[in-house]
């Protein structure tokens, strides 16, 4: 038997993610040939591309000109026209430079990787490519994160309308997939769902396999899927599966090699499998990269993810629902130290990696002075960055131990520096011990990078502008930070206890059969919309001191772009580079577009409307439909042609 270990969009394409090197690895300790395939990269590698680009500009042009010709439009028409008439005006260049850009990224030599301009204008000239995949594929949005749609994932029924290839783009590298899998006989596919952006991909990919190969056994496992269907009876998880045979929650690794030694003897496994819940990690061999293409990439040298350890050690933080657990955070365990400089050496000599991100919910500060004792011991040319809690034990001994030991960054759960949110989070940690951690840290010479957020349950004004104060005072010390927008998740204390934080109810929206969404109104009275404008604008002043991009560019927290600039440029380079200005490296030209429309008003009153319409819905009527969206649409008139 030959097992396919899939990864689909849509996800960070700047390097492997650790599910399919991981199971890949057990498999093949225990004698199974595996067929690995990141459909991440694959798909980005095409969709990125000038002839692509350009088919996809011009598909928009026939669009746009059916609408333009229309006696007048209706509200879902003018959302669609914005978008066409905005990719044609705006992201015509994009073709001709989009090979360029993706070149800059692959740079080998690292010399145009690391010039700020020319990196800075890759970045936009990428993000603007995928502009153009959502214009075309309307209403979608893309992103390396994202994969949104109005109605997506709100039952079987619309996850498998969204996976018709006129609503997919990556339909055609889907095929790609399909051709290996018949190349080499598969007979089980597992598809690995890390990240919510990945689910309607990974069922869309699942579907067209499904209509290939209706005798293949497919299974799904991952942190997404596992939460998304833990929350569902028997009965709905039957349904909710769809193209799948099965599904394996939690960690699945002896599971997934138990399916694939039941379908050799012949047996018929369907619908969810239950992992294991804080397995040691002793026996799991070292991540198995062998088989995935790191050529393809946008990365000009391998930076490897490694999972020295599982789970939360700490596990009390009121608002975190993370991974394969039912709720909380899974049970920390470590993987033997021994064992971790014998992996490390070994992938670093396999593939010519220096650099290493690791994977993992938070690192225990002792371990991993003890693994870079051992990295120094045992003379390994070898960096690493990861996740941590700014615990007291972080002394400034201690991270010179660490900085020697090869470590380059570390990102530190800050959340707040409001001490009455912390305690209500349960953090666990004062604001001066962060404030300690900090520095000790970036004394040595390691990058910080603060992640904190706004708007928790019960947070004042004085709170939220107290987390901005508090990295704004700490900025010579903190290399990165990012200060996001709490959202409520279904396993999280705070959903569990809603009273214990001032939330009155919390409810799901009619017509969310699958149950993604999550909404709750506070028992007092509700920050307005000057405060939480004053906020932003804070944000936003703060953010000018960091050159800052989003995910997964250098400038993003805990990615491999990020990593590799403070290798190469230092701690401290994304302060020094946003003194020098790098911004806006060149101005895209824009392409002028004849209109029987006036296109600015229409959008503006446009996206009015669809506020309204779903403000509407979520808020008053609690329920969501394409039908019910249709009915709200109606009730704002048409736009008729400008007189000329």
């Amino acid at each position: 038997m030959t097992i396919a270990i899939i990864y689909p969009p849509t996800c960070d394409p700047t390097g492997p993610y650790l599910s399919v090197p991981i199971l890949s690895a057990w498999l093949r300790s225990h004698d199974k040939v595996v067929l690995p395939v990141d459909a991440n990269i694959e798909a980005y590698d095409y969709l990125l591309k000038k002839n692509t680009l350009s088919d996809m500009l011009n598909s928009i042009r026939k669009l746009y000109r059916v609408l333009d010709e229309k006696p007048s439009l209706n509200h879902s028409d003018q959302m669609q026209y914005a978008e066409l008439y905005n990719a044609m005006a705006n992201l015509n260049w994009v073709p001709d430079n989009i090979e360029d850009a993706v070149s800059v990224m692959r740079d080998r030599t690292g010399v145009r990787f690391f010039n700020e301009k020319e990196y800075e204008q890759a970045v936009m000239t990428i993000e603007a490519g995928l502009k153009i995949v959502s214009a075309l594929y309307h209403p979608l949005y893309l992103d390396f994160k994202s994969y949104r749609t109005p109605f997506s994932l709100l039952s079987p029924n619309q996850i498998r309308a969204d996976a018709a290839p006129d609503k997919n783009p990556f339909h055609s590298t889907y095929k790609r997939v399909a051709e290996r899998i018949k190349d080499n006989n598969i007979s089980l596919a597992g598809i690995s769902i890390a990240f919510p952006g990945q689910i309607q991909p990974g069922f869309s990919l699942a579907w067209f396999l499904r209509s290939c190969f209706p005798d293949i056994h497919i299974t799904v496992g991952g942190p997404a899927i596992t939460q998304m269907l833990l929350r569902h009876d028997h009965e709905n998880q039957m349904k909710i599966l769809g193209p799948f045979d099965t599904a394996i929650i939690y960690e699945g690794e002896e599971q997934f090699l138990d399916l694939a030694n039941s379908l050799e003897r012949g047996e018929k496994p369907a619908g969810v499998i239950n992992g294991s819940i804080n397995k040691p990690m002793d026996n799991l061999p070292p991540p198995d990269f062998e088989g995935l293409p790191l050529d393809l990439y946008l990365s000009p040298e391998p930076v490897l993810p490694y999972d020295p350890s599982r789970g939360c050690y700490w596990g009390k933080c009121s608002f975190c629902h993370y991974g394969l657990c039912r709720k909380g955070t899974a049970g920390y365990r470590e993987r033997n130290i021994g064992d971790m400089v014998n992996h490390l050496k070994q992938l670093s000599e396999r593939w010519g990696c220096r650099i290493f991100y690791f994977s993992q919910d938070a690192f225990l500060p002792e371990t991993a002075r003890s693994l870079g004792n051992a990295i120094k011991e045992n003379n390994l040319d070898i960096r690493w960055s990861t996740d941590m809690r700014p615990e007291a034990s972080l002394t400034a001994e201690m991270c010179a131990d660490l900085k020697a030991g090869g470590a380059l960054s570390m990102a530190l759960g800050i959340e707040s520096a409001s001490p009455r949110l912390l305690k209500l989070i349960r953090k666990g940690i004062t604001t001066d011990t962060m404030m300690a951690a900090i520095k000790n840290l970036a004394s040595a010479g390691i990058a910080v990078e603060a992640m904190c957020f706004n708007n928790f349950p019960t947070e004042t004004l004085k709170d939220a502008l107290a987390t901005i104060e508090f990295i704004r005072e700490n900025k010579k010390f903190i290399s990165l930070f990012i200060n996001g927008r709490f959202g409520l998740s279904h396993g999280s204390r705070v959903a569990l206890n809603p009273s214990e934080y001032g939330i009155s109810e919390i409810w799901q929206v009619s017509g969310d059969e699958i149950g993604t969404g999550l909404f709750y109104s506070t028992k007092g009275r509700e920050r307005s919309i000057k405060e939480q404008d004053k906020i932003d604008n804070a944000i936003n002043n703060l953010s000018n001191l960091f050159w800052l991009h989003d995910y997964p560019w250098a400038g993003s927290l805990s990615t491999v772009h990020t990593i590799l600039w403070y290798e190469k440029k230092g701690h401290d380079a994304f302060r020094k580079n946003a003194k020098k200005g790098h911004r806006a490296p060149f101005s895209p030209p824009d392409t002028k577009v004849k209109s029987r429309y006036d296109i600015g008003s229409m959008e503006y009153s446009a996206l009015e409307n669809e506020a309204e319409i779903w403000q509407t819905m979520v808020y008053e009527h609690r329920a969501v439909s394409p039908e019910r969206y249709n009915a709200l649409a109606e009730k704002f008139p048409n736009i008729l042609p400008e007189k000329h």
